[in-house]
């Protein structure tokens, strides 16, 4: 069941009372199981649908597939190696350009996002059988790292409304202790001639699958007369289903070494060699950082060169061609690119009284501008003249390419990376441990997944 058929808000008297919600959400599920599961109720969901492994994508028999058992479910995989992103791109008629939607019926398509973060034109696809996404003839189109949002389920009819608000309200009688509660009560005292007796009903309408409420039991017996306990469904293995999966959670504690690698792209991370005890890779001579990359359960790993810079300390004077002063936020832009990052410290003058001074980068938009925090009247942008000067303190940097850990972390669980450092020293070889962080590849930086739990 996903969504509530009545809202508290409909209760009445009870609207505002501290089980409201719950009387709501009991009857909505009751009325749910006990009328076949047919009446799901509406609800909007957006959900990404990261690319399977070879193993999981494909759906229809074609020929030169093989069958394969994969985690109880037969799967058809093609014998040729199509395990990226641009191989399974077709021309919308393909197997590979459908997508099956978790949530079923689907009513609508909001929109369709791909791993850019771009809204996919609506007119590229449509919906068959209201569960999987097709693109249109002659539209490229694949399923692989999308995120969509789409309403789906069944509208409760109205007397199934009326009988689940019913339900509701003799729910919150009942917890409410009020006496003119009409729930049956199984026990029943009897007084006839003196003698006194209690009677255990056996209530037989729970066997039936009735509550024992007029309103509630006439719609029950009108949507489900057979008493099925859940309803029909059809079941077809050409059609290839979508699989949600929930990643694991970070194996270490998070800290400014996490890494998130954009599909595609770079992950990057910045941090001061003071922060993590590695001050000796630019005090010492002859150190040569580097990563080691490894995946959620360890039983693979990359080692990865050339990833690691490190900062030059020395002082940067940079002139200042223009100001601007917007909501308490200074921004600023250099005459050629200034090598500053979010945190520095920063001297400022020969601008102008309100702009000189010592202050913290806030933010880096460009190569060539940086803001900070300024409690002043707004000024417009205008030309100026001056220098900003930073004291880069010694930092690493780390930038790891897509493509470099794809295959050792997977696109779902979250991995592992080390930083090390090594040298020779005469003959010997010196190897030292610096640091560990969390690493693993997000679909797009521009999207923000959010999920609708049932």
């Amino acid at each position: 069941m996903s969504n509530l058929w009545i809202t508290p808000e409909e209760l009445g008297v009870y609207a505002e009372t501290e089980f409201a919600y719950e009387a709501a959400k009991a009857a909505s599920y009751l009325m749910w199981s006990l009328s076949g599961r047919k009446y799901s109720g509406v609800t909007t969901v957006t959900e990404r649908y990261v690319c399977a492994t070879l193993s999981y994508r494909y759906g229809p028999s074609v020929r030169n597939n093989k069958a394969e058992l994969v985690l109880g479910d037969i799967y058809n995989i093609p014998y040729t190696d199509m395990d990226s992103y641009t191989a399974v791109t077709s021309d919308g008629l393909s197997p590979q350009s459908r997508l099956r939607l978790r949530g079923r019926p689907v009513t609508k398509i909001h929109s369709i996002r791909n791993r850019s973060g771009v809204v996919i034109d609506e007119n590229s696809y449509y919906l068959v059988d209201h569960s999987t996404i097709q693109a249109t003839s002659g539209s490229r189109w694949t399923p692989c790292d999308v995120e969509v949002t789409y309403t789906y389920g069944v509208e409760p009819p109205t007397l199934g409304k009326l009988a689940a608000r019913t339900l509701a309200f003799e729910f919150c009688k009942l917890w409410n202790g009020d006496d003119d509660c009409m729930l049956p009560q199984r026990v029943t005292s009897v007084s006839r001639q003196g003698v006194s007796y209690t009677i255990l009903d056996s209530q037989e309408f729970i066997d039936d699958m009735r509550t024992g409420l007029y309103v509630v039991d006439m719609f029950l017996k009108s949507v489900n007369p057979d008493k099925a306990r859940a309803r029909a469904r059809v079941f077809t293995p050409d059609v290839p289903r979508a699989r949600r999966y929930t990643p694991k959670a970070l194996k270490l504690a998070a800290s400014g070494m996490d890494m998130v690698v954009t599909a595609g792209g770079t992950g990057t991370v910045d941090i001061a060699l003071e922060d993590i005890n590695a001050l000796f890779l630019v005090e010492d001579l002859g150190w040569s950082p580097y990563i080691i990359v490894r995946n959620y359960a360890e039983s693979a790993s990359v080692t990865l060169d050339d990833v690691v810079s490190l900062s030059d300390p020395t002082p940067v004077t940079r002139t200042v061609t223009n100001k601007s002063l917007t909501s308490n936020v200074a921004t600023l832009t250099t005459s050629v690119a200034h090598g500053l990052y979010h945190g520095a410290t920063v001297v400022i003058s020969g601008v102008d009284a309100t702009f000189n001074g010592t202050y913290t980068v806030d933010n880096v938009p460009s190569s060539t501008t940086f803001t900070y925090s300024k409690t002043a009247a707004n000024v417009a942008s205008t030309a100026s003249s001056g220098t900003v000067t930073a004291a880069t303190d010694d930092r690493a940097e780390i930038v790891v390419d897509y493509d470099d850990v794809l295959k050792t972390l997977g696109k779902v669980d979250p991995g592992t990376y080390d930083l090390y450092a090594q040298r020779t020293v005469g003959s010997t070889v010196e190897t030292t441990y610096i640091a560990s962080g969390n690493i693993s590849i997000s679909l797009a930086s521009s999207l923000v997944s959010a999920y609708t739990l049932g």
